[in-house]
């Protein structure tokens, strides 16, 4: 299908939508995909679309498929969006922190992170808002979610603020103004009378939603390590070697700056709070050192094989060491 016609096809979804009738704007949409399934902005329509419907499992899948196709900030958003509908929280805090890093110029990416911490970190969630904020403070919405976050964590004050800001710039939005009603006329016994602020700027803690990133970071790289390590077993050459060490360099870097906030505690702190996560990045560790003096000793002329087995015994048990951790976490929730 041309790209005038999908514009076309677009422009058609949106009006649907805009007339209430999201569930015709669902029908055009995949009758297009049906003909060019290689649209990535096309299933991210799709996704916001089944959210408009709130058929959050078929948002997911629609999201993962546009993520897949290069459309990974904005997928990445939608996928927390119905993640949050599935009631998959810290799922849902991941991808969104993975839509701020992929694009961190994108207020929008950090209203859904706020969105998606809200729910068991609200003093984060107030933070990532006051992030969205200073990105577009012209923007209503942001102001509205530092309000809701605020709320949840009985920062009244900064609630107020944020939703008299909000209806500064948007006088018609009812919602706001009802949220700012409440807030004004609410019962003289009502705690939320305090107008003592709480404290929303600390330093935050080091929860679940940080070892899930952990875990993610080291696999992640692991993985690409034992890739990399079983290939050179086959072809031994030194700049090989070389162009794996870098990118597994540059991939783990990559994730360890894009960590959520709370996520790079001191090393002790880290033992503490996540004891396998430490063991697999040792684990990835040894294997990197490994590979790293296999590819000296191979380019100076030198044959030493056992040490690519040392790297790959290494890698793997990183891999399996992160697997296990996340699969425990994930039947503790069950």
């Amino acid at each position: 299908m041309p790209e005038g016609s999908m514009d076309a096809v677009f422009v058609r979804a949106a009006q649907l939508a805009d007339e209430g009738r999201p569930r015709a704007a669902i029908a055009v949409l995949e009758a297009a995909l049906d003909s060019y399934p290689g649209n990535a902005a096309a299933w991210c329509r799709l996704s916001a679309a089944y959210l408009e419907v709130s058929e959050a499992a078929e948002a997911l899948t629609a999201a993962k498929r546009a993520m897949t196709l290069g459309q990974p900030a904005w997928a990445h958003r939608l996928a927390s969006l119905a993640l949050v509908e599935l009631g998959r929280y810290d799922e849902a805090v991941v991808s969104a922190g993975e839509s701020v890093r992929r694009d961190p110029d994108d207020w929008r990416g950090l209203v859904t992170l706020s969105e998606a911490l809200a729910h068991d970190q609200p003093e984060q969630a107030v933070r990532a808002a006051r992030s969205a904020v200073a990105l577009a403070p012209e923007e209503a919405r942001t102001h509205e979610v530092l309000g809701d976050a605020a709320m949840l964590a009985h920062d009244w004050m900064l609630a107020e603020q944020g939703y008299r800001d909000a209806l500064r710039i948007d006088p018609s939005n009812t919602d706001v103004a009802a949220k700012v009603a409440r807030l004004e006329y609410r019962p003289a016994d009502d705690a939320r009378r305090r107008r003592k602020p709480v404290r929303t700027r600390g330093k935050p803690g080091f929860e679940r939603v940080q070892r899930v990133a952990w875990y993610l970071v080291v696999r992640r790289a692991a993985v690409w390590q034992t890739v990399f390590v079983m290939a050179l077993a086959i072809a031994s050459l030194a700049w090989v070697g070389l162009g794996a060490l870098l990118f597994v360099g540059v991939l783990a870097w990559r994730g360890f700056a894009g960590l959520p906030l709370g996520a790079r505690a001191p090393l002790p702190v880290l033992w503490a709070r996540a004891p396998m996560v430490v063991a697999g990045a040792a684990g990835l560790a040894v294997s990197y050192v490994a590979l790293l003096v296999w590819t000296v000793v191979t380019a100076l002329g030198g044959v030493f094989g056992f040490l690519l087995v040392v790297a790959f015994f290494f890698a793997v048990v990183a891999v399996a060491n992160c697997w296990f951790g996340l699969w425990r976490m994930w039947k503790r929730t069950r």
